[in-house]
């Protein structure tokens, strides 16, 4: 009956063509100028010069001239039903209903992404074959995209002229309404597209991706051809039937200038050159470790090597105890291996690269460990230059700590044990953790997160003032002075106006304390230190070592505190006279100590540990508050009859001299 109806009035399709289409989904029929010649079809250009022309087969002609002179039909979509149909219509409606739905799916896609932590969700790096698929996913979304191509196809073809002489029933503006929609709805899918490929590291994950959402952009033409079908009702398969499918529109003598043409056709070429400036920028930070975290900080299992193998810098071996947590602390990204970046050992006192040059010839100068990735091994590794498992270790990747076998481009994402070398091989666990911050819960609200990611620290909040990465050292103002319980000895912190944060001497983001008085019988002129090594505080005797605040010394003061390791510069073997049990606490506070008696090899790495206290857990440090003078016992219990200091009153004055 529709289409008895559209005959009468002169709008029936020719009977014999020869009919092309833009795509099989966008409905855009092409109708050769031979066909449309030998039928019955109109045409709007009524000279007939023009439709003999029209017949003539040109061999001179390229492709983009025939088929401006192609005729085209209205696209088969629910799209054109906007314009189509009046706006109170079942019709219409429910082309706004589709319309409607498609967009909020792809924003709804769109939302989804994390956009105040995009950057996090990139990852770091991808293997060569998800690389090549993403690269071929954009070619094949600009394919399978056809919204936005329809769209200015159909504005460069169909003028506001030629279309109300086409149509004088119906309004141009709904019909470039309709062609709006169909460009916003083709950029938000190229949009998700390039969100999509950015953030994927799975191949099947990128075309599954993808096809889920051009199956959100065909809601149009899904819901055309059921209506079509009378799926959905008589009235919406009329709507689909009428007249305006069958009208063919011929090249205009009112077409749009030749600039706009150009401009038109050249936004496929943009689109297409957008989404690969996009990729390409996203694939050169991954390869430059942009998405990575640029410094972390390592916590190594609290293992010792007594018999670790060291080769020298100028040749030769020497076995050195290497206790693991001697290398805790910073690392930064220098570099990559493997397509992985690679975590250079940064110094112990302010997280800093150690210098490259120092002020004596006999001082040595330091030389970082890493983390990096092996290929060989399918492994993240801890190693050094300078430290093999034995001397016939010439391996391509020697590694001392290495991660089970993953492909994983992130060290944060590595998972499972770890195995160490301690002359044997077990496992073990590793703490990574990065020092990138995205608000002030990474800094444990002891800090504001700053805009390049670092935590700038609290300083003299109701007395407590905070150290490391993360803000997660505590330093009461009490505890800037510690009192011991034998004879009141008192060590203060080290403060020097070049010191940086808090201007505080640090060393594994702890204060380092310096002996002020108490000890007797030790000289003036004497050194006594108290610092961090990792996982124990050290008690350090250097005789005659008060010089080095001398002016003379200055230079090379500073480059020894700059530059301390506590394996390189061999200071447990070296002037270390007393050592704390093993703790991760923020001061010596409540920790308990040990005088270092015999050493040797009938005694264990650190030699015969002497307590300080008669009781476990009793600590030796209190913090200088009067509150803790008040309820503390000084020494007095070490120094009663059967105590300690009777039973080795030779230890403290035998042992620092004998150092």
């Amino acid at each position: 009956m529709t289409e008895a109806r559209d005959t009468e009035a002169g709008f029936a399709a020719p009977q014999s063509i020869a009919t092309g289409r833009l795509s099989e989904k966008s409905g855009l029929v092409f109708r050769s100028n031979a066909a449309v010649a030998s039928g019955n079809g109109e045409s709007f250009d009524e000279d007939p010069s023009t439709k003999i022309a029209a017949t003539v087969v040109d061999l001179n002609d390229d492709d983009s001239k025939e088929e401006e002179n192609d005729p085209i039909t209205l696209p088969e979509s629910t799209h054109t039903l906007l314009f189509t149909e009046p706006i109170t219509s079942i019709s219409f409606c429910w082309a706004f209903v589709i319309a409607a739905g498609s967009f909020l799916c792809l924003i709804l896609a769109l939302l989804d992404n994390p956009w105040g932590n995009f950057q996090n969700n990139i990852p770091a790096n991808v293997n060569p074959p998800v690389r090549f698929a993403q690269y071929c996913s954009i070619f094949i979304a600009l394919l399978m995209e056809e919204e936005i191509p329809t769209a200015l196809y159909l504005l460069r073809r169909i003028p506001q002229q030629y279309f109300n002489s086409k149509f004088p029933d119906l309004v141009y503006s709904k019909f470039v309404c309709s062609c709006v929609i169909r460009i916003l709805s083709g950029y938000l899918f190229l949009l998700n597209v390039l969100l999509i490929l950015v953030q994927s590291s799975g191949v099947l994950d990128i075309f599954y991706d993808v096809l889920a959402l051009q199956f959100l952009q065909q809601l149009d033409d899904i819901a055309f051809s059921l209506a079509r079908m009378s799926v959905l009702s008589k009235r919406m398969k009329d709507a689909t039937n009428r007249k305006y499918f069958q009208i063919e529109f011929n090249k205009s003598k009112f077409g749009q200038g030749r600039k706009s043409s150009i401009f038109l056709k050249g936004i496929y070429f943009i689109n297409m050159f957008g989404l690969l400036a996009g990729m390409i920028v996203v694939t050169l930070r991954q390869k430059a470790g942009h998405y990575t975290c640029s410094e972390i900080t390592a916590k190594l299992p609290d293992m010792l090597w007594e018999n670790g193998v060291v080769r020298l810098p100028g040749g030769g071996y020497e076995e050195m105890i290497l206790n693991y947590p001697y290398f805790n602390g910073v690392y930064r990204q220098e570099g990559s291996h493997d397509r992985r970046p690679v975590y250079v050992e940064q110094n112990k006192f302010d997280g800093t690269p150690f210098d490259t040059e120092a002020p004596l010839p006999e001082l040595q100068v330091k030389l970082g460990a890493k983390f990096m990735y092996c290929e060989s091994l399918k492994a993240w590794v801890f190693t050094h230059e300078y430290v093999r498992k034995s001397k016939h270790d010439d391996s391509d990747c020697p590694w001392l700590l290495r991660s089970e076998e993953t492909d994983v481009y992130d060290i944060e994402d590595v998972e499972g044990d770890w195995q160490i070398w301690a002359g044997v091989i077990s496992n073990t666990k590793v703490q990574i953790t990065c020092n990138e911050c995205d608000n002030d819960a990474d800094c444990n609200l002891n800090g504001e997160c700053q805009k390049d990611g670092t935590c700038k620290c609290f300083e003299n909040i109701d007395g407590v003032s905070f150290l490391g990465p993360h803000c997660e050292v505590r330093l009461r103002d009490e505890c800037r002075t510690i009192v011991g319980e034998s004879y009141n000895e008192t060590f203060t912190v080290m403060e020097e106006p070049w010191a940086g944060s808090l201007g505080l001497l640090q060393s594994y983001n702890r204060p380092q304390y310096l002996y002020t008085g108490g000890i007797p019988g030790l000289n003036a002129s004497d050194l006594v230190l108290l610092y961090y090594s990792g996982n124990r505080w050290f008690g350090g005797f250097f005789e005659g070592g008060q010089v080095l605040f001398s002016e003379e010394y200055k230079q090379l003061y500073s480059f020894v505190m700059n530059n301390y390791h506590s394996f390189w510069d061999r200071a447990y073997k070296t002037s270390t006279v007393f050592v704390s049990d093993i703790t991760t606490g923020d001061t010596p506070v409540g920790v308990d100590f040990n005088w270092i008696g015999e050493r040797g090899e009938q005694y264990g790495p650190f030699g015969v540990l002497y307590p300080w206290a008669n009781e476990t857990g009793r600590g030796y440090f209190r913090c200088s508050d009067p509150v803790s003078n008040s309820t503390s016992n000084t020494g007095r219990h070490l120094m009663k009859e059967g105590g300690f200091f009777e039973k080795y009153p030779h230890l403290l004055r035998h042992q620092m001299k004998k150092t």
